[in-house]
């Protein structure tokens, strides 16, 4: 037979719980120092999505604008280009054009008599 007593066994018994304890307790910080790596991680990626991001909004707004200027251009080119157009049908055909002025006036106060 064995030499061992019951308090032995609840000796060693707790020694066991004692060590799956602590265990335990080493396995679940290793679980946080994981998730907080993973955390770190995450943040750093959006981070870099987030950069990504903002540099492709101004590089879109700095195109948009650029395009808006030249359509802005064009369409002042292509009113001062009627303008001189106008002009110039005005000074050859002075009667008709006034006349053409007074028969357009005509109309306006017609349709928007009160």
């Amino acid at each position: 037979m064995s030499d061992s007593t019951p308090s032995d066994f609840s000796q060693s018994g707790k020694a066991e719980a004692h060590k799956a304890e602590g265990d335990l307790e080493s396995q679940v910080a290793k679980l946080r120092e994981d998730v907080a790596q993973v955390v770190e991680t995450l943040k750093t990626i959006a981070g870099g999505r987030a950069d990504d991001a903002r540099s492709q909004a101004f590089a879109l707004r700095d195109e948009v604008r650029d395009r808006g200027e030249r359509y802005f251009r064009q369409a002042q080119e292509t009113a001062g280009e009627f303008e001189e157009q106008v002009s110039e049908r005005v000074r050859a055909e002075p009667i008709k054009s006034v006349l053409i002025a007074a028969a357009v006036g005509y109309l306006y106060a017609r349709l928007f008599k009160n």
